[in-house]
């Protein structure tokens, strides 16, 4: 229970929910008493602390006061390394998070079994490791490649999937003379992902196999981030000022040297099925002349945009010698915010060669510079996960010759850039999903008819991130009959934990897209996931909430524009049944209710007090307005605090 308490961090905690950490789905009908007296032990036990419980409705909150919590020092100490790394002192960022790591250890909260507990604390676990690896690139980068061989080796034993730690061991390895063992390592790692999830090497540790078949000594460790490459040598003779077709720098004794283009596109993806007319539309479009094309994807989370992007710019990638860049905006991530433009430029220009001591300037200075490298060349550009159409404005190459695909989950509006095409992804049809089914599933189960895997297919909605999750599930165990899975999968109470693997989550993918809408928007969704039904109206869904139609109405056309909601016609509106699933649990954590909405939204409504500009909402812009209309909601958006799931 305190573990619950201390890992809400200070927000209100529902005697529900810690009744569900202590005894799970088996509480004894005296659970709520036995809750009630535990707290008042706390009570006592913690007063000489500082820290204090109090009650909050029908739940609990920890304060902290003055008293001590490794917790709360991991985060600052994260917060100061940062705020050294953005003065450029990177020696001091890694003292901070050397410091910061050194409060651990072990995972948080082992050796207490509760699945609660394990979901508070899997996101602290993963910021442990994401600074792990921050770290260590930091280290790297200052020449520390021996020292950091047994740490990094341990940490693969304990994760032999993860990839940018991999990437970062593997590096070590070679920078410090090993590269016999440097290349095992990646073979070994190779092999593992093709066999467990019938996965190719992602961008980074492909980028330093690269590396170390160029035999350079000198190149840049990974990139942080999980899906942008690592960026280029920068300080090789061979780059020119900007890539440039047929470059041909010399040395003094005019011996040709290779031209640098860059080339940081992932690997095709091996198990890509369907799409055919998405594929025939892009390349169609692509094809098509004219400057400054943009094609956009998006889709609601796990269509497989990113996928589909990929694989066109393979398809394509002969047309742009001049340069293939691919970049992850972070536009929708449970762990970091979008990319700025600052830094977002700063990455393509160092990823066109350029060397970071030369990208100092402001993000105005950077986008000259950008436009400056890319003009007049035939250049293709993957911008990942991208927040809105405004993050990549000034990211776009001017090149006549060039092509952008971008990819986000929320619908792009950008009527006003005329060489502009918006592709929306649906979910995979019934015969692609058997087919990436079975891809995935391997050898090691006899490949099914596709009537026996329907079963699954449907429980997962067709969903091409579900369907592999699955596919993987079922390959992870041999033992396993598929009309096993296909009994766990029709559980709700299992489905989505057994929609899980180290390469993709899918409660992970919908939590990144819940936690950047505000809280107006999460509390309807909740209330749409406890309805009967996976469809509503408008006058239906204004009923649940106890609001008017109008207010709803602006609600739901929000969420579909996010892709949470799908609109098979006007006014009305149907939940992906996974997306169902996972509102619905958040709805039993949460006990919402429709007088809960309303408390929430009187803020935000015009004429109410204490109503926009005073609320936690941002004032809306003023639009036009009929007379009887109302002012619109403040609409999702990225980076605005999301309360708790539990709230």
């Amino acid at each position: 229970m305190l573990g619950s308490l201390l890992t809400s961090e200070n927000r209100y905690t529902s005697i529900d929910r810690l009744v569900d950490a202590v005894w799970g789905t088996h509480p004894p009908d005296t659970a709520s008493k036995q809750i009630r007296n535990a707290v008042s032990d706390l009570r006592t036990i913690l007063a000489a602390s500082g820290a204090v419980i109090t009650p909050v409705a029908d739940g609990y909150r920890l304060n902290i006061g003055g008293a001590h919590l490794d917790l709360l020092e991991f985060h600052e100490r994260l917060t100061r390394g940062r705020a050294q790394l953005a003065a450029d002192r990177p020696a001091d960022a890694i003292a901070e998070f050397r410091a910061a790591l050194s409060l651990w250890t072990g995972p948080m909260l082992s050796g207490l079994e509760s699945d609660i507990l394990a979901a508070q604390s899997t996101g602290v676990n993963e910021t442990r490791l994401s600074v792990i690896e921050e770290c260590v690139d930091l280290e790297l980068a200052q020449g520390r490649h021996k020292a950091l061989i047994s740490e990094l080796a341990s940490w693969i034993a304990e994760y032999p999937l993860r990839e940018r730690m991999v990437a970062q061991y593997v590096l070590a390895l070679h920078r410090s003379g090993a590269r016999a063992r440097a290349f095992a390592v990646h073979e070994q790692t190779r092999l593992l992902l093709a066999e467990q999830l019938g996965l190719n090497p992602g961008p980074e540790l492909a980028e330093v196999h690269r590396l170390m078949l160029r035999e350079d000594s000198n190149t840049s460790a990974p990139a942080a981030g999980r899906s942008t490459p690592a960026s280029p040598p920068t300080d090789l003779a061979a780059v020119p000022d900007r890539p440039r077709r047929g470059a041909e720098p010399t040395t003094p004794d005019s011996a040709p040297q290779p031209t640098f283009v860059p080339d940081s596109l992932p690997p095709d993806i091996a198990h890509f099925v369907g799409r055919i007319t998405e594929i025939r539309t892009l390349l169609h479009e692509a094809a098509r002349p004219g400057s400054g094309r943009v094609l956009a994807i998006d889709g609601m989370p796990g269509a497989g945009k990113t996928a589909l992007a990929v694989h066109v710019a393979h398809r394509t990638a002969d047309r742009y010698p001049d340069g293939r860049y691919f970049l992850d905006l972070h536009g929708h991530s449970a762990t970091r915010d979008p990319l700025d433009h600052h830094a977002a430029l700063r990455q393509l220009l160092l990823l066109s060669g350029l060397a970071k001591t030369s990208l100092t300037c402001r993000a105005e200075e950077l986008a000259a510079l950008w436009r400056a490298r890319s003009a007049g060349l035939r250049v293709l550009l993957v911008l990942d996960n991208a927040a809105d159409a405004e993050q990549i404005r000034p990211l776009l190459p001017v090149g006549d010759g060039c092509l952008t695909l971008v990819t986000s989950r929320r619908r792009l509006t950008m009527t006003t850039w005329s060489a502009t095409r918006v592709l929306s992804l649906d979910t995979l049809s019934r015969a692609d999903g058997y087919e990436l089914f079975c891809r995935l599933l391997g050898k090691r189960h006899p490949r099914p008819e596709p009537a026996a895997v329907d079963g699954v297919l449907a429980l997962c909605g067709d969903l091409p991130l579900a369907v592999s999750a699955a596919a993987a599930r079922l390959h992870r165990r041999p033992s396993w009959p598929l009309s096993h899975l296909t009994g766990r999968l029709a559980q709700p109470q299992l489905r989505l934990s057994d929609l899980r693997t180290e390469q993709g989550d899918v409660a992970a993918c919908f939590d990144a897209s819940y936690r950047h809408l505000n809280t107006v928007h999460q509390r309807l969704l909740r209330i749409l996931g406890a309805a009967d039904g996976d469809s509503t109206d408008v006058v239906t869904a204004a009923a649940l909430a106890g609001l008017s139609a109008l207010v709803v109405e602006r609600m739901l056309e929000d969420l579909v524009d996010e892709h949470l909601l799908l609109q098979p016609e006007p006014d009305h509106y149907r939940m992906h049944p996974l997306v169902k699933t996972y509102c619905a649990q958040l709805t039993e954590r949460g006990h919402v209710s429709g007088a809960e909405l309303r408390g929430a939204l009187v803020p935000a409504l015009p004429g109410a007090p204490g109503g926009p500009g005073s609320g936690p909402y941002p004032e809306p812009e003023p639009e036009p307005a009929a007379s009887g209309t109302v002012d619109a909601l403040p609409a999702p958006a990225p980076g605005r605090p999301a309360e708790a799931l539990a709230a």
